[in-house]
């Protein structure tokens, strides 16, 4: 009885630590959702990625209501919206496998959409062969490499 009892207080304890951990990340889903359904008639959600270099941004990847595969990148500070259709640059599969014949990274660990110098780009986290940390900045619009970091 008193190990059940523990494997049930040690669960909920963990769940509990899970929900605050992750709640901030849900926040920023559901709001970006909000703002991405009303002002860039969002109707259906596939990807949230979580941006955060210069500024931090949070895009929305889905399809309006008129079928477009689009992106809405919305700036956190500010709630400047950008929305760009997918057909007019790269997809993050086509990031990163730009990155991996780059750099042959050891494993990716982060991939995600957001602003840099008011251009729309990919951000690919990594670690190299070395176990270092490093990211790439690709280009949205044409998988140009904009910025690496390697070893931070």
């Amino acid at each position: 009885m008193i190990v059940l009892a523990t494997v049930i207080i040690v669960a909920f304890g963990a769940f509990v630590i899970y929900s605050q951990l992750t709640s901030p990340k849900r926040e920023a889903k559901a709001e970006a959702t909000k703002l991405a359904q009303k002002y860039a008639k969002l109707k259906t959600v596939k990807n949230f990625y979580w941006y955060n270099r210069q500024k931090t941004y949070f895009t929305i990847d889905g399809q309006n209501t008129n079928s477009q595969n689009i992106y809405v990148v919305i700036a956190q500070k500010g709630g400047q919206i950008n929305i760009y259709s997918h057909d007019k640059g790269i997809s993050g599969t086509k990031a990163r496998s730009i990155v991996q014949k780059e750099h042959q990274p050891k494993k990716i660990t982060k991939i995600a959409m957001g602003m840099w110098k008011k251009k729309p780009v990919w951000e690919i986290t990594y670690l190299n062969k070395y176990n270092r940390l490093c990211y790439d900045l690709v280009s949205f619009k044409n998988g140009s490499m904009l910025k690496t970091i390697q070893n931070i």
